[in-house]
């Protein structure tokens, strides 16, 4: 069926076969070809067997070296550390396969060697004046660390695997900051990072590059627009500020509200809470406070001894008055035996103290 076919395709294209379609040549990927290499600009040709000119050329290379036998292995030895690999470009032709750790054997006339350092390299994206989405003017400057995970299309496919890692990390970063608004650019910088390395590794994966990592390492404002940031963060403080101030002054209130309302039904707590204050700035300003102390106090206390004072003497009016002269102040206190009540002849009151005292001094019958 399939030879029908062809000659009927013969056939109608004049008595021409179809020529055949040859596939695309790719190279098997470093790792034995687990993985598809990735899409290339230039196609090698290391599976291409030599022409007869490159043998020619390599035989009297290889005569030579025994000729100069021992003095050759000097410049056909030499060694490939652990964290490198060689590529050999013999006659400009990419030979298979990659050389190293260890020593390598080369024909120093024909052969051109490159060393691939495998490590990861940091490369630093040198500070950028950016027009962010809300049209503000910032400089941002990041970090990139890459590893080379194809010598090979690190050295065939671009000229400098470095100097081109760093140049598209650069347009990278300014063209997604100038997506971002200057809020976002502040408050999700990992976000920003993740963005970067994604567009990055995109463009770098076809020159054998991984990019491991980005990070934006600084995000300079302008001093205007900085003083205007840090007066408006000061202003969200001080609001902060005012309404805690404000919700412990409601609360406080509130326990004030409730203190009166229980001492209120009680007048002695009252006068007990106000030398109780008294007696705290006594001790904290270590000053003394003379305070006359209201009779309202003790009343509750001087009732029930009035009380049996009197019926002792045998009713009212039947007190002994009893006269005390002081010679120093000149004046005169005249009492009623009795449990009567206390007069000042020289006119004065004598102070709510001084009636305490004489009050409890009479209930005592000092």
């Amino acid at each position: 069926m399939n030879e029908q076919n062809d000659k009927k395709d013969a056939a109608s294209n004049g008595g021409m076969s179809k020529p055949d379609q040859t596939k695309e040549f790719r190279r098997p990927s470093a790792d034995g070809g687990a993985k598809p290499p990735p899409s290339r600009y230039i196609q090698t040709s290391e599976d291409v067997k030599d022409s007869t000119s490159e043998t020619v050329l390599v035989i009297i290379c290889w005569f030579l070296v025994i000729l100069m036998f021992p003095l050759s292995i000097l410049v056909c030895l030499t060694t490939v550390p652990e964290y490198s690999r060689m590529i050999i470009l013999r006659l400009g032709r990419l030979r298979k396969g990659l050389r190293g750790p260890g020593l390598v054997f080369i024909l120093p006339c024909i052969d051109e060697i490159h060393q691939v350092d495998m490590r990861t390299d940091v490369a630093n994206v040198r500070p950028q004046d950016v027009l962010t989405k809300d049209s503000v003017t910032i400089t941002v400057n990041a970090v990139v660390y890459y590893s080379i995970y194809s010598p090979i299309d690190s050295i065939i496919q671009v000229d400098d695997a470095k100097q081109a890692t760093e140049l598209i990390s650069q347009v990278t970063l300014r063209n997604v900051v100038g997506t971002k608004t200057l809020n976002v650019l502040l408050t999700s910088r990992q976000q920003l990072s993740k963005e970067i390395q994604q567009a990055v590794s995109g463009i770098t994966y076809r020159w054998g590059v991984r990019v491991e990592r980005v990070d934006v390492m600084d995000i300079t404002l302008p001093t205007s627009l900085e003083r205007s940031l840090a007066s408006e963060a000061e202003a969200v403080r001080e609001a902060r500020a005012k309404i805690i101030l404000a919700e412990g002054e409601l609360k406080a209130s509130k326990a004030l509200k409730e203190a009166s309302d229980v001492m209120s039904e009680n007048k002695i707590t009252l006068q007990l809470r106000h030398l109780q204050i008294l007696s705290s700035i006594a001790s904290e300003r270590r000053v003394r406070i003379i305070y006359p102390i209201p009779l309202e106090i003790m009343e509750p206390f001087m009732t029930g001894k009035e009380g049996q004072k009197k019926d002792g003497d045998g009713g009212s009016g039947g007190g002994k008055e009893t006269k005390k002269d002081d010679d120093a102040g000149g004046s005169t206190e005249t009492r009623k035996e009795g449990g009567g009540p206390v007069r000042f002849t020289d006119g004065s009151s004598g102070g709510i103290l001084s009636k305490f005292i004489f009050a409890e001094c009479l209930g005592r019958n000092w």
